[in-house]
């Protein structure tokens, strides 16, 4: 008979976008190894998008969807998408939310989850409670119920906490207010597991002299093969160079774009056997850069996809390419996109820093690598795989590392860890 896991999740289908992934699929494939799973979650509102696709894979024997209200600010838009903002929008939103909440603008859910998950766990035995964070609020839910109830925590981080790139404190005091916090759900957990070293890394810096019994894991972002499992018509007629997702912070097109325009300034007759596809939200500064580099014919702007549409279109592309741009701690960012990719066993052109997901790049093998802003570095690398798209000898991955990140293979890891944490509560 299997166990129950109640997992405290905020981003949760229908919510699309990337950081819905990773725990729908543990959702998915957990039951095969052992774990049934209750999903503490949000009723879906005012969201930048939607994928009731995604419902398909979570809505299955084993799973148990609870859903609360929730105050945080995003609820409060009149209308149920709202749709990304521009940059500078967002970064002003995300300054406003810094500022006012801790440790993030979910905190509004935190007393609804509270009585919610007391309430499933006093009517139905569970035996562990795992929480995926970004939002953070998440992990602080999580450690409450399960201190309550006596359960042991395993936490997942998807991007680090407190030396989060991609996240800046308006003050000491803001930062040092969710290092307590951060130390504190710590302190109860049995397991941390976090999807890459260098995070790993960074938690085990911040515990210091904490918990000594606290395991940890690494489990990275990962492909699902059945989401590749339709053959799809490639072509031919074109390369396709795809992007799909969404730009934000150094992580944006203009250096790809660029040196999509020096290829063609060298490689004129190439404009009628190339094209750029991007499925996602297409910044309106993108969009006017492709204008000025008269690109236009060239770029192909599809907009946002449901996650089944877009596996779609990566799979007809012939080259996919991605980006994670120069910032500090830009090593230690491996974002979900790229797991994907790899999970297709296309070409990748990497337009990234040192770090992990160079690293990944450098073992797929069938992958060209040039500094985030190299524009004469990416106008090589098109050409190089213009070449070989012409010739038909773009290069193919070794099986081996890519079956690395199978997420069947990967939710066994979790159940293992799950399994670990229930050994060290009964020690």
């Amino acid at each position: 008979m299997n166990r129950r896991v109640l997992l405290v999740a905020y981003y949760f289908p229908p919510l699309g976008l990337s950081g819905v992934q990773r725990v729908s699929k543990f959702v998915k494939y957990l039951p095969a190894y052992g774990w049934d799973v209750s999903v503490l979650t949000v009723k879906p509102r005012s969201y930048f998008a939607f994928d009731a696709s995604l419902l398909q894979d979570v809505e299955r024997p084993g799973v148990v969807i609870h859903r609360t209200s929730s105050l945080d600010p995003t609820r409060l838009f009149p209308k149920r998408n709202v749709g990304m903002p521009g940059e500078s929008r967002r970064h002003l939103f995300s300054r406003i939310s810094q500022v006012l909440f801790q440790p993030d603008n979910k905190i509004g859910w935190y007393p609804f989850a509270i009585r919610k998950g007391r309430r499933i766990l006093a009517n139905s035995p569970h035996d562990a409670i795992l929480s995926s964070a970004p939002p953070y609020t998440d992990h602080l839910i999580a450690s409450k119920l399960a201190e309550s109830a006596g359960l042991p925590l395993v936490l997942d981080y998807r991007d680090d906490w407190i030396d989060n790139p991609r996240h800046s404190y308006p003050s000491s005091w803001h930062k040092n207010r969710a290092s307590l916090q951060e130390k504190r759900v710590i302190s109860i957990a049995k397991s941390i597991v976090s999807i890459n070293s260098v995070i790993q890394a960074n938690i085990r810096s911040r515990m210091g002299d904490g918990p000594t019994d606290t395991s940890h894991h690494v489990i990275p972002h990962g492909f699902d093969p059945d989401d590749f499992r339709d053959a799809v018509e490639v072509d031919g007629r074109r390369m396709i160079l795809f992007y799909g997702g969404i730009f934000y912070d150094a992580q944006q097109p203009d250096t790809f774009l660029r040196g999509l325009k020096c290829f063609f300034d060298q490689n004129p007759a190439a404009r009628e056997h190339v094209v750029a596809t991007f499925a996602g939200y297409l910044p309106d500064s993108a969009v006017e850069l492709v204008s000025i580099l008269e690109l236009s014919n060239v770029v192909d702007h599809r907009g946002y996809m449901t996650h089944e549409d877009l596996i779609q279109e990566l799979q007809k592309a012939d080259v996919l390419w991605m980006t994670i741009g120069k910032q500090a701690g830009s090593e230690g960012i491996s974002t979900g996109k790229l797991y994907e990719y790899l999970g297709s066993r296309k070409p990748i052109l990497g337009l990234i820093p040192e770090g992990v997901a160079k690293k990944t790049l450098v073992e797929y093998e069938a992958s060209y690598i040039v500094e985030p802003d190299d524009v004469n570095g990416v106008a090589v690398a098109i050409y190089n795989l213009y070449r070989q798209w012409e010739s038909g000898t773009l290069p193919v991955p070794p099986e081996a590392f890519v079956t690395l990140f199978n997420r069947k293979r990967l939710a066994a890891e979790l159940a293992n860890v799950l399994n670990e944490s229930i050994k060290s509560e009964d020690k």
